[in-house]
């Protein structure tokens, strides 16, 4: 995703706030985090109707050894609150910052020009809230009511009131900022919801960037010229560019004829950023089969603030997900009238839709106000873009923008026992995109080539901006579940995905039968028009070539898959290019050389991992130059085989030199150089970014050219693997950092220090008999509704509200006597009352209801 042109290019945002200053308004009040789009009195009353969580029930949290919450309900609605309870006891501002991002509200608690928003930093907290607004996020009463019912009350509206729980139990501890926001509503968690879905969808984000800038140059009828008549068509939106970080991940599995213990395992590793909005959290939920609901025993990782478990197992069933391509967001260029009200659709104009969105901006010494913004509309989508000078506007929209349906589908994947019970769950198309896996202890393993995707003239470029005025552009009818790419228990025993093509998970002719000559399927739907190979993801050729080579994969082997750093995809190719020495070469350049034909190519603790960084870096600037800054892999490997011994020793020079100048010498160790940072905490990493080098256990980071350093800020983020054995599931699991988000827990940086800087997993404790036996630390918590969570922390807001008024007013009377010394009583009274009732007023301003 392209986080710099986004900031960029949302600088529209803050063009459209300045332009609609004189709309802007002081609020008389300003609202909780319960306010506004996501709390009031009727969808209190809501919830009140259909409220099923007693109080009463007890709910038991275990934390293992390693922090992990192992949360034990008598039912599934006391074990939500638990997870609820337990996700804020590690991480409560997280979960708050990504609940005020998700609902625009960050504007409100921290100011408009802070950068504190949990998806895309570099975008200012108001030009993040009004985007989102503008992009559907922010979830409504009308949202949340097509939700079904069960889900609602069994999991949303409990795991909101286990966070508030924790909130008033913990409430003199918490920063000012977290108190003015709550309590939480069901609609924080749905924003949330739809927050992730955008994140998914983010290429119809820049298409629209992409388009904005290539038609402000050219002009429509040149760019519709050049992109709607094939020229480049097949390229345009598709990155398969040599270097850079990518949301990826790995995920593959073996069923039992080529497993060692013959049964099926499963290995996910998905590549996301450690922080921020989509940072992992794991937990083990467990409740028992009631009222017609099915056990809930499911363990694994999800985002802060999001009630069920994204890729983990269950006690019958495994699943992951990756990144694909499919084409869930797009552009379409508006005609605009000469006044620009109008657009023009199949002969005829419509008048383009207003709306007003309000986003509440503090300023300080003023207080909250309330910036309202006119939105522009057309059936296609929202117009970020309008051109009042040429007429012509561009509309953008993704397939689930008013879609919320992941909530259920969710909850059923977590309780699901068979493979039937797992379709019918993604059947529901309620998470945007992704390549899914599953294998189960009766042992199947499936794929799906996943997406929510509408149905579109396939003969126009749908990676480019396409003619709205053409009623053939219209979006139809989402393609459903069953037309999908999918395979399932193919001959050859197994499968995998690092992001490629959805017909090479596995040897032919067990793919699914399709070849991009000869293809059954839409190319908006599959993405891979004209790919070669993997495409564009190296790591597919490694672990694909691992899984075929191997027809005994014990469980050693799929945990050296997970955390396997090997780069001889590159490596070894570029590596044969240089001579056993150099005569006549300085002797670091021969230490150098020396060194790469030494190395087992593995970007562990070795000098020689350094030096091939350095080195592969230059070759890809150098790729560049010829190939242009959009290279590709292809491109890569094509560099790579023409270069000349001379080159790579040329360029390997220019290497020696650089850490000559920067580090003294080439003896320099990859951790010393390659880490992270948590906290206190500086550690060193093995792996490397996964494209071009083939790396199954990548990491990302920033480089500083000064220091020769890479910082590790992302990469595997996420690595389990999991033993389907009927009756005897077991796993092994490892976070970046720790489960808890607080520098004074001692799980704020344990499995950084003791596992996943070692490259190795911990293991998972599934039975009970097991997670006492490892157990930290047992809590039981009482479990309450929503409603009565709400009333608690209304009941804490007026304790300080009345706080705050006695000690203003003893400080004014304390003042009166001063008062009385040189004014009339009467006068000292008044002007003691009137600021005990403005505090009143502010205090109350702090709670009221925005609508």
């Amino acid at each position: 995703m392209q986080s710099r042109k986004l900031a960029c290019s949302a600088m529209f945002i803050a063009v459209l706030l300045l332009a609609g200053l004189g709309t802007m308004a002081l609020s008389s009040s300003t609202s909780s985090f319960a306010a506004g789009p996501v709390g009031n009195s009727s969808f209190l009353n809501d919830i009140k109707s259909v409220q099923i969580c007693f109080s009463g029930d007890v709910v038991t949290i275990i934390r293992d050894e390693f922090g992990i919450p192992h949360i034990n309900g008598s039912s599934h609605q006391a074990a939500f609150f638990g997870f609820g309870y337990a996700q804020a006891e590690d991480a409560i501002e997280t979960i708050m910052l990504n609940y005020l991002t998700a609902t625009g509200s960050l504007s409100k608690t921290f100011g408009p020009f802070g950068h504190n928003n949990t998806w895309y930093p570099e975008l200012s907290n108001v030009e993040s809230d009004a985007l989102l607004r503008m992009l559907w996020v922010v979830a409504g009463e009308e949202d949340y009511a097509t939700l079904n019912e069960t889900v609602r009350r069994v999991m949303i509206e409990p795991f909101a009131a286990g966070i508030n729980y924790y909130i008033y139990t913990h409430w003199d501890s918490l920063p000012s900022w977290i108190k003015e926001n709550a309590p939480v509503t069901p609609l924080h968690v749905g924003s949330m919801g739809k927050l992730i879905n955008l994140l998914f969808s983010s290429e119809a984000l820049e298409e629209w960037m992409a388009a904005e800038g290539a038609i402000k140059s050219m002009g429509v009828e040149e760019y519709l010229r050049r992109y709607q008549s094939g020229v480049g068509a097949s390229s345009a939106g598709l990155s398969s560019a040599i270097y850079g970080d990518v949301f990826g991940s790995n995920q593959w599995a073996v069923n039992g004829s080529r497993s060692a213990t013959g049964h099926p395992m499963y290995g996910m590793n998905p590549h996301l950023p450690w922080d921020g909005v989509l940072q992992w959290y794991q937990a083990h939920i467990m409740a028992p089969s009631h009222d017609g609901l099915p056990e809930l025993n499911v363990m694994g990782a999800i985002f802060y603030g999001l009630p069920f478990i994204g890729m983990g197992h269950n006690k019958y069933i495994a699943w992951s997900e990756t990144v694909n391509q499919v084409d869930v967001g797009d552009v379409w260029i508006e005609r605009l009238n000469d006044d620009n009200t109008m657009y023009l659709y199949n002969g005829t104009w419509r008048p383009i839709e207003q709306r007003t969105i309000t986003v509440p901006v503090k300023i300080s010494g003023i207080g909250v106000l309330h910036q309202k913004i006119p939105v522009y509309y057309t059936h296609h989508g929202v117009l970020l873009t309008i051109n009042k000078t040429h007429h012509w506007a561009l509309a953008v929209n993704y397939s689930t923008s008013k879609n919320i349906m992941g909530f259920e589908q969710w909850y059923r994947v977590n309780t699901a026992q068979n493979l039937t019970q797992f379709k019918d769950a993604w059947a529901l198309l309620g998470t945007a995109i992704f390549n899914v896996m599953y294998a189960d202890v009766h042992g199947n393993i499936f794929y799906v080539w996943n997406g929510v995707c509408p149905r579109r003239n396939d003969t126009f470029n749908w990676n480019a901006a396409v003619p709205g005025w053409l009623p053939e552009t219209d979006w139809g009818p989402v393609i459903p579940f069953n037309e999908l790419p999918q395979q399932e228990n193919p001959e050859s025993g197994w499968m995998q995905n690092c992001n490629i093509p959805a017909w090479n998970i596995t040897t032919q002719p067990n793919n699914i039968s399709t070849t991009h000559q000869t293809n059954p399927f839409p190319k908006y739907l599959v993405g891979w028009d004209g790919y070669r190979g993997m495409s564009r993801y190296t790591r597919g050729y490694m672990l694909y070539n691992m899984l075929l080579s191997d027809a005994n994969v014990a469980m050693n082997d799929m945990i050296d898959m997970a955390v396997n750093v090997s780069v001889a995809y590159i490596a070894s190719d570029c590596i044969s290019k240089l001579p056993s020495g150099v005569p006549g070469g300085s002797q670091a350049l021969n230490e150098a050389i020396a060194a790469l034909k030494a190395w087992d190519m593995k970007m562990t603790n070795q000098t020689a991992a350094t030096i091939f960084q350095l080195w592969a870096q230059r070759l890809m600037d150098k790729c560049r130059e010829k190939y242009g800054k959009d290279a590709t892999i292809w491109d890569f490997e094509e560099y790579i085989g023409n270069l000349t011994q001379d080159e790579a020793v040329n360029v390997l020079n220019e290497t020696v030199s650089y850490m000559l100048n920067v580090y003294g010498n080439v003896s320099v160790y990859w951790y010393n150089v390659h880490y992270v940072v948590r906290g206190q905490y500086k550690v060193g990493l093995s792996g490397t970014n996964g494209e071009p080098f083939g790396c199954l256990n990548p990491r990302w980071y920033t480089f500083n050219e000064k220091t020769g350093e890479w910082r590790c800020t992302g990469g595997s983020s996420f690595i389990m693997v999991v033993s389907l054995e009927p009756g005897n599931v077991s796993s092994w699991s490892v976070l970046p950092y720790g489960v808890s988000n607080k520098p004074t827990s001692r799980h704020y940086a344990d499995q950084l220090l003791n596992y996943y800087s070692k490259d190795t997993l911990h293991p998972n404790y599934f039975y009970m008999d097991d997670i006492l036996m490892h157990n930290e630390s047992i809590s039981n918590i009482p479990v309450y509704s929503l409603n009565e969570t709400i009333e608690m922390i209304n009941e804490r807001i007026t304790e300080e509200l009345f706080a705050a008024i006695q000690a203003f007013a003893i400080l004014n009377m304390a003042a009166l006597f001063v008062v009385n010394q040189t004014v009339n009583s009467s006068l000292a009274i008044g002007l003691t009352a009137t600021a005990i009732l403005a505090a009143v007023a502010v205090a109350s301003a702090r709670r009221k209801p925005e609508h």
